[in-house]
């Protein structure tokens, strides 16, 4: 997720490009700040996927769900339309759900042989299909509230704590979502410095209410407060 608008590294050992790669397809491409997670305010490109069958109830990509929306596009030729908007540091591979992308460990080794860092927005569906040093997983498991196939994103929490370069932001919205939060965390062992709670909302002031919620319990639990900055820039707008 973003807020709106290097070098490149040497390629990764085992990461070969996807230079065959069929087409995907894509909602959007376009050069902001990387709203949330730990990169929160670092310049980015942003890639989003097409197609989800998570359904959250408070998306705020709904127009990702269609799996035949979007456009279709080569890696190389995203890559490029990206790299045309002007230069950033941080890629960042959205959607929509990438995980439910048939080539994504090839397109993601692709990736992270162009930029300094990579970052995958997923809600945790399946496990990691690729770990690479400079690919970071921003991976945000749904509560009950969220959406029915909430437990299928719980269901592979092993796999990405054992990946090392995976953050875990995990929305909140009303009260009883803490008491889940922490459900989740008890049970699959989510390490807390690892986690970020995330108020949920689409306006300054519902975020600032949630935020100030949930402020104690961050302390408490020894998590992080994670924001929503292209919200507060922007608000819900498409291309931030």
């Amino acid at each position: 997720m973003s807020a709106r608008r290097g070098a490149r590294p040497a390629r990764v050992a085992g990461a070969a490009p996807a230079a065959a790669s069929p087409a995907m397809r894509i909602s959007e491409v376009f050069l902001s700040l990387q709203g949330e997670g730990p990169s929160a305010g670092t310049p980015a490109h942003f890639v989003r996927l097409q197609g989800c069958t998570v359904g959250c109830r408070w998306c705020d990509t709904k127009y990702t769900w269609d799996p035949d929306g979007g456009r279709a596009a080569t890696p190389d030729e995203a890559w490029a339309e990206a790299r045309a908007l002007g230069e950033a540091p941080l890629l960042v591979v959205t959607g929509g759900e990438p995980l439910e992308h048939a080539d994504l460990a090839a397109l993601l080794a692709d990736a992270a042989a162009r930029w300094p860092r990579v970052e995958v927005e997923t809600s945790g569906l399946a496990p990691p299909p690729v770990s690479l040093p400079n690919l970071h997983w921003n991976v945000s498991p749904k509560l009950p509230s969220a959406t029915p196939r909430w437990a299928d994103t719980w269901a592979h929490a092993a796999a990405w704590v054992a990946e090392p370069r995976a953050t875990f932001k995990i929305v909140i919205g009303d009260p009883p979502d803490l008491a889940d939060a922490e459900r989740l965390m008890r049970e699959h062992a989510l390490p807390p410095s690892r986690v970020m709670f995330m108020p949920e909302g689409m306006t300054d002031e519902r975020l600032r209410e949630r935020a100030r919620a949930l402020a104690d319990d961050c302390r408490r639990l020894g998590v992080r407060l994670g924001p929503r900055l292209h919200v507060w820039l922007w608000g819900a707008r498409r291309g931030v």
